[in-house]
């Protein structure tokens, strides 16, 4: 499969930060997904701001998180849905400030990040650049009715169709397959090893 996708519910509580990185790493896991050390940075930090941001500034009592990964595109892509219409403004710190740098990071750390209107609040949403993807046999084992059909078409590719004629038959091309006759090769009594002429 080149698309794995998956969505969470969080009580829209500051706890619900670590929670969401840890379910993230589990569903990383559980895709087999291959991250290297910028993606898998760029997927935690990217995942805990928008998180505390929706904690912080959205509203309601649950958040909803989606994360669905494109392997042929090669990009995880974290939505984060709460029920405030109030979209986010990018807001640059100063050195001093203590908060709001959490757009500044996503900018940063993702290929492309943004947010809309939804029909109950607003999504908030940044797609994060995977490393290329190699198939692994583990991957192959969690899906076994795939993995027989991959190594069915892998046995057929190699072996070319057998087609066999019996004697007498009618072959392809319109013409009697010769007939087949068996001899003994054990000498009767009497015989010698020397063929006699016809």
């Amino acid at each position: 499969m080149r698309l794995h996708s998956q969505s969470f519910l969080l009580v829209r509580d500051p706890t619900s930060v670590p929670i969401s990185r840890r379910r993230l790493q589990g569903l990383v896991k559980k895709w087999g997904l291959r991250l290297d050390e910028s993606s898998d940075t760029a997927l935690t930090v990217i995942t805990s701001e928008l998180v505390t941001n929706a904690v912080r500034h959205g509203t309601g009592t649950v958040l909803t998180i989606t994360v669905s990964a494109n392997l042929s595109r090669r990009r995880i892509l974290v939505e984060v849905y709460d029920g405030s219409l109030v979209l986010p403004v990018p807001h640059w710190a100063d050195s001093e400030d203590e908060s709001g740098r959490g757009m500044a990071l996503i900018d940063r750390l993702s290929l492309c990040h943004g947010a809309e209107h939804t029909t109950c609040g607003k999504c908030v949403w940044a797609e994060i650049a995977m490393p290329p993807q190699r198939v692994i046999r583990q991957r192959l084992t969690l899906r076994p009715r795939r993995a027989a059909r991959a190594i069915a078409r892998r046995l057929g590719a190699a072996r070319q169709p057998v087609t066999t004629l019996r004697a007498g038959s009618r072959a392809g091309d319109g013409r009697h397959a010769p007939a087949v006759t068996h001899r003994s090769s054990a000498l009767r009594p009497g015989e010698s090893g020397t063929p006699s002429a016809a």
